[in-house]
């Protein structure tokens, strides 16, 4: 019996603790991004043009906060934009810190740009001539993703798929004047760029990127996104090995 009452008031004290400590843990997690009064003040301090003091709160704002993608963005911007706190390492960390927590941002073509700025400048302050080399390569990389983009945007135009190595048509270099053609146009003769085409779902795999292999941009998502409402339950729920179709380009 006198174990029994001893029991009683042990277990009551263990629970009070444990609940007491579970109140502290709740109270303690960190709020969300918008709603913490740190991206608040930071957010005013740049309407303001206190850039130096929007610096230090939203810094304040990712050593708290995980899920913080915009203070991240906004703190690399601003460690390449003022002078006296110019350092382009810590701001391409926080490029990629961004890019990690919204990989499927309307801004995350532009941030990949300004992670290669950063490098760049990076790579000038180096000694040496070996660099120059590399910044030539950086220089021609770019060139060539442009391009890519170029020619995807044409053969999206011309109804071709995106995923073949077939060539364009070549320009004729016959000498001899032109003359309207007998026959229907070479435009006319192409495959019929109404018919839906179909992607498997891969790793890092986004609506955006899936719109900017088959459509030459990523001002496409909801077109795809309505295709596909059958499988997807959002724009952020692919899975990978998932077959989604791929509908035609709306006519300009």
């Amino acid at each position: 019996m006198k174990i029994r009452l001893l029991t009683i008031p042990l277990v009551a004290a263990i629970g009070a603790t444990f609940s007491f400590w579970m109140g502290c843990g709740s109270s303690s997690l960190p709020d969300i991004e918008e709603n913490d009064s740190a991206y608040d003040r930071g957010r005013g301090h740049l309407r303001q043009g206190n850039e130096e003091e929007a610096l230090d709160e939203f810094l304040s704002v990712t050593r708290r906060i995980v899920q913080s993608p915009q203070s991240h963005i906004e703190v690399g911007r601003l460690l390449m934009k003022l002078d006296n706190r110019r350092d382009p390492v810590s701001a391409i960390y926080h490029y990629r810190r961004f890019l990690q927590l919204s990989p499927d941002s309307k801004e995350a073509a532009t941030v990949e740009q300004l992670i290669v700025t950063a490098e760049r400048e990076i790579i000038r302050k180096l000694p040496g001539e070996p660099y120059v080399e590399h910044l030539e390569a950086l220089r021609l990389r770019e060139e060539n993703s442009r391009l890519k983009r170029e020619l995807a945007d044409m053969r999206v135009r011309l109804g071709l798929p995106l995923d073949t190595a077939d060539a364009l048509l070549p320009l004729s270099t016959d000498p001899r004047p032109s003359s309207p053609p007998a026959g229907p146009s070479a435009l006319e003769i192409l495959p019929e760029p109404s018919i839906a085409r179909t992607h498997i779902i891969q790793q890092g795999d986004s609506l955006y990127a899936i719109s900017r292999k088959f459509y030459g941009d990523s001002a496409h998502i909801d077109l795809i996104y309505n295709a596909n409402r059958d499988v997807l339950i959002n724009k952020r729920s692919l899975k990978i090995g998932q077959k989604l179709r791929i509908p035609p380009r709306p006519a300009p």
